[in-house]
């Protein structure tokens, strides 16, 4: 058996990766992050973790088994053709807690105007009138509509309950079980969004949900608020930015975006075709919800645990089942 580790790795992987290879002494575990040795590496490897992994490289990685992805967004990876080849692909949402925690600092930030009154103090400008343009609005006792609610919209809503919102989740598919802290479930996005004063987007990519948030809900929206932390392109780029523009949406928080910077297009880089940036009532955030060292962290362990129960029964802790996409 053999297990290929194909990223560089920090000094907490570097321990759980050394507790693996004493603990499976029979096992083959390698560690390279060097482009010219991943074909080599990948022609015969059993498990392989990896940030990344594409259609050319299953083609020569015939003895592969399990595929180990030690955070939660699939929508880089050939989910289709691992089911075909009937190839474990496990990820981990040991970083929902967090990703939740950002979420709610995002919608505080937003609607407190938190960022706005700084850039005002930086400039001398005080805001200190309780005319209706200085005062922020407070979270309690919103309705909150939670889009996707899986492992993060989960503890989302039971962060919101600190703050007595009512919280209204959407599932493209019937629960089997509602959790406490969701007061209301629905399968029909346009209801949930009709319903909530504050949206959170916390949906996965895939062909289901791309642009599922369409400029005519978008545009619908008067008065409410959006954060994403989800997928950037769930939600559409148009109309997100006119709905802001032309004061539709009273706000939106962005942690998801359009447009990244690459190796090819290096910062800087505007996270839209659209000038976002210029607008009052939008806060930015670069895709940071689960970077902290806890999150990153957790991750980490719940990935060895996944490589762990593979060695032991077969499969790992955590995998995409046929009809699932995370």
């Amino acid at each position: 058996m053999k297990i290929v580790f194909l990223q560089t790795l920090n000094e907490h992987w570097k321990k759980r990766f050394d507790e693996l290879i004493n603990e499976f002494p029979e096992v083959e575990f390698i560690n390279s992050a060097e482009p010219e040795k991943r074909i080599e590496l990948l022609k015969s490897a059993d498990g392989v973790m990896s940030y990344r992994l594409d259609e050319n490289d299953l083609a020569v990685a015939e003895n592969l088994k399990a595929v180990f992805v030690p955070f939660t967004g699939l929508n880089t990876f050939p989910l289709e053709e691992l089911k075909r080849k009937n190839i474990f692909i496990s990820n981990t949402h040991a970083n929902s807690p967090y990703v939740a925690e950002h979420a709610l600092t995002l919608a505080l930030s937003l609607l407190g105007r938190v960022v706005e009154m700084h850039h005002n103090l930086k400039e001398g400008k005080w805001r200190m009138s309780i005319q209706e343009n200085d005062m922020w609005m407070t979270l309690r006792n919103k309705t909150c509509s939670i889009i996707g609610l899986g492992h993060i919209g989960t503890n989302l809503a039971q962060l919101l309950k600190s703050f007595d919102c009512k919280d209204i989740g959407f599932k493209r598919t019937q629960m089997k079980t509602i959790p406490e802290c969701v007061d209301e479930i629905t399968l029909d996005v346009k209801e949930a969004i009709e319903k909530g004063e504050v949206i959170f987007v916390c949906l996965p990519l895939y062909e289901h949900t791309k642009g599922i948030i369409t400029k005519e809900i978008l545009m619908s929206m008067k008065g409410k608020f959006l954060i994403n932390i989800g997928r950037g392109e769930t939600v559409d780029e148009e109309g997100l930015y006119l709905s802001l523009k032309n004061g539709i949406l009273e706000g939106a928080a962005i942690d998801a975006w359009y447009q990244y910077p690459t190796k090819k297009n290096p910062e800087p880089v505007f996270p839209s075709k659209f000038p976002f940036h210029e607008l009052p009532n939008i806060v930015l955030s670069p895709h940071k919800s689960s970077h902290t060292t806890e999150a990153i962290n957790a991750m980490i362990d719940d990935t060895v645990e996944n490589i762990r129960s593979f060695l032991k029964t077969g499969q790992p802790k955590q995998f995409v089942g046929k009809d699932e996409i995370y």
